[in-house]
């Protein structure tokens, strides 16, 4: 497992660690790109190695931020991996595919039909999209561009950046693209601001509970295998429900802005 240096989520990792051993007896180790750079090794079998033992799979609990590479020795100890055989969890290519701006440029027309054939699926999918936009100097990013800044509360402003709490949102929308330079709004995406129904819920905090009105955000795991050209094993794997007051913005659990939840289905 790739972590950050002074970890403090750290309980939900070592409880990975816990059932992978007690299940699989599976060993696991938590390692700063820092120290795969320091400790592994590629051999000429492009096996990734860590005292003379075969590294399987790296998990990335880090490598999503700027901050997690400050130095060439943190980018030195990712290529390591990435060269290496070793299964990347998620793959360079699932990473890139969760930036925003890959996102944006997904939903553009035409581009979801390249993965799927069937013309209805592929409707069916693109029917769950909400508008997303470029902010660069293309005519579309100056449409885009011109949309925020003329209704500002219909849109979120949105970094190549995951975790919560980089978002922009209602009056501090034109602020921020009235700042930054057209170079720096080509790294920004404008998307929908999406209007979820709110319901009323009771929320534990800190040991109490809270009744609020509430909104919620159901997410899918899926579980891909491939070797680049065949899929090994493509399904679903679970889900997670995260609840937020209606009135908060971000979405984020360990950014303390959401809570855990469980569906219930009726």
């Amino acid at each position: 497992m790739v972590v950050q240096p002074g970890e403090r989520n750290v309980y939900d990792q070592r409880f990975v660690e816990q059932r992978l051993w007690e299940r699989h007896h599976i060993k696991m180790l938590r390692l700063t790109f820092a120290e795969i750079h320091d400790q592994c090794t590629v051999d000429e079998n492009d096996r990734l190695l860590i005292d003379g033992q075969e590294v399987a799979v790296a998990y990335y609990r880090s490598g999503y931020a700027p901050t997690d590479f400050p130095t060439d020795t943190e980018w030195n100890g990712r290529w390591l991996v990435e060269k290496s055989r070793a299964i990347s969890v998620p793959s360079l290519a699932y990473h890139l595919a969760g930036c925003k701006k890959i996102q944006q440029v997904l939903a553009n027309p035409g581009q979801v039909e390249r993965f799927i054939d069937d013309a209805e699926t592929a409707a069916r999918v693109r029917s769950c999209f909400v508008g997303l936009y470029p902010l660069d100097n293309t005519n579309k990013g100056q449409q885009a561009l011109h949309m925020a800044l003329r209704e500002p509360h219909k849109y979120v402003v949105k970094p190549q950046r995951e975790g919560g709490g980089y978002n922009v949102y209602g009056d501090d929308i034109p602020q921020l693209l009235t700042t930054i330079s057209d170079e720096e709004r080509k790294g920004y995406i404008l998307m929908d601001l999406i209007q979820a129904p709110a319901f009323n819920s009771v929320l534990v905090r800190n040991g109490e509970l809270v009744l609020a009105s509430v909104v919620s955000e159901l997410g899918i795991y899926g579980i891909f295998v491939s070797d680049g050209k065949n899929v090994v094993v493509n399904k679903q794997g679970g889900h997670l429900l995260r609840t937020k007051a209606a009135d908060v913005r971000e979405g984020g659990v360990a950014a303390g802005f959401a809570v855990i939840d469980s569906p219930l289905l009726i």
